[in-house]
């Protein structure tokens, strides 16, 4: 019975009583016939009453939403099969045979990820992802589906590209999101629980969820992070392990760790790999009767997010300061970069914002004689690369905006447009869709009105207009306007007039104060001044400089002063150094940032930067005085044990770690074509890559390939879908050390053990490694890998150690 889309938001908008998913799709399946190299959606063609049986019997199970059979049906996901044409129809077709399953439960379409990232960190751009989605959910919507579930999620920016081709196939269809998060709580790229809830509630999705990857018990604190962070209803649907291991969850047992994900505040749950019929069946008994509980969550305030970290400003808060030095408005060295389409200066100047204090990064590229669109989508990867801040999107043209929203990952700043009729519907509409915060400047039809509560009252009405369309004041922030004292001494009091009344109906406001001192002396004095008066007033966002440490300094105090530094932390940290006599300095600030680097060169920074043009030119320098040996070993070597160790600690997630191996593999190519000259050998050992038959997925195995490359391994890499026999031959051919081998889907693990058994038989001399979502050590182990790694920088770790003689550390991947 297909549900009208107002009663699916009404039951999914607020779940009162848990709700249950069906299980795992692939075994059964397998069980039902299907076997790789056939894609699991093709059985919707080529097997309809297979795939009906297993939907039936999750219905008699207790299953209250379904997925259809569709998880890998994108164009470009299909296409790795020569089926990409066929990705409207099998998709119509699955949401069709889970219809005609369904009796009263919801169908979800299920959309997953296409295999590959998106850029900067994969060659895949926002609008190829976004065209690869569209056939997709179209067929969903047109075969019958409820919802969209978006679902298995590792990057925001890949899940943003499905919500804005579920918003262009039909704006207002229903959708839920749900990543796959690691047992350190964030996605492969990043994403905490906080992240991904703050941008799926600003993108308007009805839920946001975590599913594969861990086991009930690993996800119960992402599932508490999840709903603490939003008030959308958390979807967790959990992995029973993999069936060859002996981390198995049977119904009952699987049904008890699922019960700790209710209490922690799930309201649908279902299950993903290694769940069937009877895990659904223990689950629907388990949330009979059961409430969903309503966890308190102070969420007032506007809240921008990256990747990785939300920023929230507001009432009783601290001020958010926003960098405003990479703006191509003043002549620097910024802008001939810009100018040129490079960007060493503009991260070098997000890194030093951000390490000076910011909480959100302003990105202008408005240079006339330029692609902007070109320059403000390159400056957002650039400055991404070297900050977890949120960005500001600062431009006048609704092109370069809405290229900088599709760009931004997560909720950005949106800077800004004005409160006339047109130019704030646009504002709206691009806000609404990609799911940003909007900047607006109180202009109207009139211009700049004198008398600042005038200029509230048009607060008041964009704030009416937006409500009406959806957009609420938590995603508004007014700028009232700084004019300089300098034509009028009225002007500072008017905008501090617009700032309070603004603050008291309920508003948000920032101020750009640079302006209020145009013209005159002593314009730090004015600046710090009129900003301390402003915060007095209600201000929660300040367009400023962040490496002035006499700005920065008020910053602080007027927070302490006002209540706004709880337990005076961040006044305690920056008082003993406010007296620095270098503020406003990038360089002193670099010096601050270098300190935790401290005992590694400047080709190390280099390269742990991921600056890699300064890498190899600095490796240049350093190769001709100190040989191309000592470039590896001297200064390669140990920043790439800093970035590990980094990673490995949160400090860096996989877009700074692909950046500093990308930047590590120019200087080792240089290193090793150096060493050839010579005579010499360059190489560490030979890896060969590959993701087993029948699996199309080879994204993690891609960034192991990267990481090796930098620690100065030779890798082939042989792709995806590849056959043992093929495997065999080229680890022969190459005279490879190690071979590795990757798999995501429990229906394709077994084919390791097969590979494996037959690389023993025939006498191979290489070691064979393992990884993937559905591999677990006790697995590997049991099938005879030498070893296996959870990612990337711990496969580069385990290479190392095999080719050095030493077995695979067993008891520190959780198997003794």
């Amino acid at each position: 019975m297909l549900l009208d889309r107002g009663r699916v938001r009404s039951l999914l908008g607020e779940v009162r009583s848990p709700l249950v998913m069906d299980g795992g799709m692939g075994t059964q399946l397998a069980e039902r016939g299907w076997h790789p190299p056939m894609l699991p959606e093709e059985m919707c063609l080529h097997m309809p009453q297979a795939v009906r049986e297993v939907h039936e019997s999750y219905v008699e199970s207790g299953a209250a939403v379904l997925e259809t059979n569709s998880f890998g049906g994108s164009v470009r996901k299909l296409s790795m099969r020569g089926l990409g044409h066929l990705a409207e129809e099998l998709a119509l077709r699955s949401a069709q045979i889970a219809r005609q399953a369904a009796g009263d439960a919801l169908v979800a379409g299920s959309v997953g990820p296409t295999g590959e990232m998106l850029a900067p960190l994969g060659e895949m751009s926002f609008e190829e992802a976004v065209k690869s989605f569209e056939p997709q959910v179209r067929g969903l919507i047109r075969g019958g589906a409820d919802l969209i579930l978006i679902e298995t999620m590792l990057d925001l920016k890949e899940a943003a590209a499905a919500v804005e081709a579920v918003k262009r196939v039909d704006p207002l269809f229903p959708f839920v999101v749900s990543f796959t998060f690691d047992r350190d709580g964030r996605t492969v790229t990043g994403t905490t629980p906080e992240a991904a809830a703050c941008w799926a509630q600003a993108v308007g999705a009805l839920g946001v969820g975590a599913n594969c990857g861990l086991g009930p018990r690993g996800y119960v604190p992402v599932v508490r992070r999840l709903a603490e962070a939003s008030p959308l209803p958390v979807w967790v649907y959990p992995n029973a392990g993999v069936p060859s291991a002996g981390d198995y969850l049977g119904p009952q047992e699987f049904a008890r760790g699922c019960q700790e994900l209710l209490e922690a505040g799930a309201s649908v749950i279902g299950g993903c790999c290694g769940t069937t019929p009877d895990h659904v069946r223990a689950l629907a008994a388990l949330a009979r009767g059961r409430r969903v509980p309503r966890l308190h969550c102070d969420l007032g305030g506007v809240r921008l997010s990256s990747r990785s970290r939300v920023i929230s400003a507001g009432a009783g808060l601290p001020l958010a300061m926003i960098g405003e030095r990479i703006n191509v408005s003043r002549k620097s060295p910024l802008r001939e970069q810009v100018g040129e389409y490079r960007y060493g200066e503009v991260k070098r100047e997000a890194k030093a914002q951000t390490v000076a204090g910011a909480a959100v990064i302003d990105v202008n590229v408005g240079l006339p004689q330029i692609d902007q669109v070109r320059a403000m989508r390159e400056a957002i990867w650039a400055v991404e690369s070297v900050t977890h801040l949120p960005i500001s999107i600062d431009s006048d043209a609704p092109a370069v905006l809405e290229a900088g929203l599709a760009e931004a990952v997560g909720v950005p700043l949106m800077n800004s447009v004005t409160a006339k009729e047109e130019s704030l519907e646009l504002g709206i509409r691009l806000a609404l869709r990609y799911g940003a915060v909007l900047a607006v400047l109180l202009i109207d039809q009139r211009g700049i009105l004198e008398d600042g509560l005038e200029r509230a009252r048009i607060a008041q009405r964009v704030l009416d207009v937006a409500s009406s369309r959806g957009l609420g004041p938590n995603r508004i922030v007014f700028d009232p306007l700084t004019l300089t004292l300098g034509s009028s001494q009225a002007n500072g009091m008017e905008a501090l007039r617009a700032v309070e009344a603004v603050s008291r109906m309920g508003g948000h406001t920032m101020l750009g104060i640079s302006n209020v001192s145009h013209g005159l002396p002593a314009r730090g004095l004015l600046n710090r001044t009129f900003l301390a008066m402003a915060m007095e007033r209600g201000l929660d966002m300040v367009i400023c400089n962040p490496l002035d440490r006499e700005l920065l300094g008020v910053v602080r105090a007027s927070d302490a002063l006002r209540g706004r530094d709880r337990g005076l932390g961040a006044f305690m940290a920056f008082g003993p150094s406010w007296r620095d006599p270098e503020r406003g300095s990038v360089q002193a600030v670099e010096v601050s940032a270098g300190e935790a680097c401290q005992g590694l060169s400047e080709l190390s920074r280099r390269v742990m930067e991921g600056d890699q043009e300064g890498a190899v030119s600095e490796a240049l320098s350093v190769m001709a005085q100190e040989g191309p040996m000592e470039v590896i070993s001297g200064h390669l070597v140990p920043a790439l044990e800093e970035v590990g160790r980094r990673y490995e600690t949160g400090e860096f997630f996989l877009p700074q770690l692909m950046e500093a191996a990308e930047a590590a593999s120019a200087v080792c190519r240089l290193a090793e074509e150096e060493l050839l000259r010579r005579g010499h050998s360059a190489s560490r050992g030979t890896v060969v890559l590959a993701t087993v038959e029948g699996d199309l997925h080879d994204l993690g195995k891609n960034v192991v390939g990267t990481v090796l490359k930098s620690h100065g391994y030779r890798v082939v890499d042989l792709g995806k879908d590849v056959k043992a026999e093929v495997i065999l031959e080229a680890a022969q051919r190459e005279g490879a050390q190690v071979v590795g081998l990757s798999a995501l889907m429990t229906s394709t693990v077994p084919r390791m053990r097969e590979f494996i058994e037959e690389a023993r038989r025939r006498g191979a001399g290489f070691k064979v490694i393992v990884g993937g979502a559905a591999v677990s050590p006790a697995y590997a182990r049991s099938i005879g890998a030498d070893g296996m790694s959870y990612d990337a920088v711990g496969a580069a770790r385990l290479v190392e150690r095999l080719l050095s003689g030493l077995p695979c550390d067993w008891e520190g991947l959780g198997c003794s």
